[in-house]
């Protein structure tokens, strides 16, 4: 009977000094039962295809996924409102639980340091060269671009070991995608750094997709993850279960056709459209790029 009390009391001490594991048990026995609960979600606010909001509604890779995923858990997902800023948010989310899910964060990269991970990661975000067609075969390594001058769009999400490569290179960061390919074309810069997806849409909504040569390989790579609030209620039952789902990798490919479709339906989109006029009366109007889009989207 003294054996009884002991493992009894011993049993009693554990739940009481981690509760996250009774929290863990009670969410995995409701899923099954309940037929609502709150999921807030929130990710990159203006990086598209990886995520923007517009009047409260996420559009972006992870959307298919995501609402699979809340479709299986009974979740009714709730995107966090952008009342700050995107770094305030993430600081937010890390700290209060202002959101439980995290769609698109990179590791070792301090914003996201106070962030649980889920792994592996779900895509890659690697980063491409572009220049004009003339001069890209001129460029064999990133050592030879300590010569040129460059830039990123200020929208760009890098992680830290990228923002460092780009201090190293003084690279200048450009507000808007028409201002930043208009110094490219007109000389005043030599090279654009970009994520592949984002600046694949970026050019091709200018016009300009065709008359600019993107590097066959990538600089460097990020891989892009899922990552959960550790303050979160849920998060012992997202850590496992979204851990599970991306681990399988149907998972993962079915998030880069996604990616592929969201880029080739911008590409659709803006077939044809008329390039700014600074193409048309710059001296140094490219000829069409050779490359085209499968070699230039990783596979």
């Amino acid at each position: 009977m003294k054996k009884i009390i002991t493992f009894a009391a011993v049993f009693a001490f554990l739940f009481s000094s981690w509760p996250e594991i009774a929290s863990a048990q009670v969410e995995f026995e409701k899923v099954k039962s309940r037929t609502e609960e709150k999921l807030k979600v929130t990710g990159f606010f203006d990086y598209y295809p990886f995520g923007r909001f517009e009047k409260s509604t996420y559009y972006g890779v992870f959307k298919p996924f995501i609402s699979e995923f809340a479709d299986e858990g009974r979740y009714n997902l709730d995107w966090l409102p952008i009342s700050m800023s995107y770094e305030d948010t993430i600081r937010e989310t890390a700290k209060k639980a202002e959101a439980d899910v995290v769609l698109g964060m990179y590791a070792e990269t301090s914003l996201y340091a106070d962030l649980k991970f889920i792994y592996p990661a779900a895509i890659d975000n690697p980063v491409h060269l572009v220049m004009l067609p003339a001069k890209i075969g001129k460029v064999r390594t990133t050592g030879d671009l300590q010569q040129l001058k460059g830039a990123v769009h200020a929208k760009e999400r890098f992680s830290d070991f990228v923002n460092d490569r780009l201090d190293e290179l003084k690279v200048e960061r450009v507000d808007n995608s028409y201002d930043l390919y208009g110094k490219l074309i007109r000389g005043e810069i030599d090279y654009v750094l970009t994520g592949i997806y984002f600046g694949t849409i970026e050019t091709a909504k200018l016009g300009l997709r065709e008359q600019l040569s993107f590097s066959k390989q990538s600089l460097w790579n990020m891989p892009v993850f899922i990552g959960i609030s550790k303050s979160s209620y849920h998060r012992e039952y997202l850590s496992h279960t979204l851990s599970k789902s991306l681990g399988r990798p149907e998972t993962r490919e079915q998030i880069k056709a996604e990616m592929t479709k969201l880029v080739n339906d911008v590409l659709r989109q803006y077939a044809g459209t008329v390039p700014p006029t600074y193409l048309l009366t710059s001296e140094n109007t490219p000829q069409a790029a050779p490359n085209t889009l499968k070699e230039k989207l990783p596979r």
